[in-house]
């Protein structure tokens, strides 16, 4: 209902905590595939190899290195966000896309890159924290335009990713710095921060940590 005035009304609980849901994935997807387009530069930036067949394969390692920290802990991070909260572990994602981001677009060997991509998958579980929390925030009937909705999101900032990755990649952000992916990552990093703000203010804790059971009721309202 619209305030008195004809002021525009504010979300609801059930819409915000949809929204920070949506942000925190749309962070983590373009955090995720911002180096696909930049990968080979980097690799030839780096020196490992100046024969062009063999750039895909360094390049590949980069690339990987994020999915290979996932496949490490995404078991184990689903049992913390059973055990100690849903919010919490979308927290530490996105914590991890901040420091390992920027870590990332500051690594001054190849080495050092694929650490901080690894480091980054190791630490982020958010997409199947997110699936997981969808039916205890919303109703069942909205369920399947919110399903439509991360997906879409995901899908989304995988675009974005790719498209601010090769836009900025090699543009200076300081003078002397010699990190051409340092832009780029300082951007996704960026857009991670303010997800974690979304999520601290507008997201609710799920999971009863006591009791292991659900602690948001579910919504009230129009689940047209």
């Amino acid at each position: 209902m619209a305030e008195a005035g004809g002021a525009a009304p504010a979300l609801d609980r059930p819409c915000r905590a949809m929204v920070a849901l949506l942000i925190a994935l749309f962070a983590n997807a373009v955090a995720m595939a911002s180096p696909f387009p930049f990968a080979p530069f980097l690799v030839l930036h780096y020196g490992l190899t100046d024969d062009r067949a063999e750039i895909g394969y360094y390049g590949g390692f980069i690339l990987s290195a994020f999915m290979l920290g996932r496949a490490m802990s995404s078991y184990h991070l689903g049992l913390l966000s059973d055990k100690h909260g849903r919010v919490l572990v979308i927290e530490i994602g996105l914590l991890s896309c901040i420091i390992f981001q920027l870590l990332f677009g500051l690594a001054p060997t190849f080495g050092a890159a694929l650490a901080a991509r690894l480091l980054m998958g190791l630490f982020n579980g958010i997409i199947g924290v997110a699936k997981a929390m969808l039916p205890e925030l919303v109703t069942a009937a909205q369920q399947p335009r919110a399903m439509s909705a991360i997906s879409g999101m995901w899908g989304l900032g995988n675009v974005a990713g790719p498209a601010l990755g090769g836009l900025l990649y090699g543009v200076p952000l300081f003078a002397g710095v010699d990190a051409p992916a340092l832009l780029p990552t300082s951007l996704g990093a960026g857009l991670a921060l303010a997800a974690l703000g979304l999520v601290r203010v507008w997201l609710p804790e799920t999971r009863d940590t006591r009791t292991g059971l659900r602690a948001v009721t579910e919504p009230k309202g129009d689940a047209e």
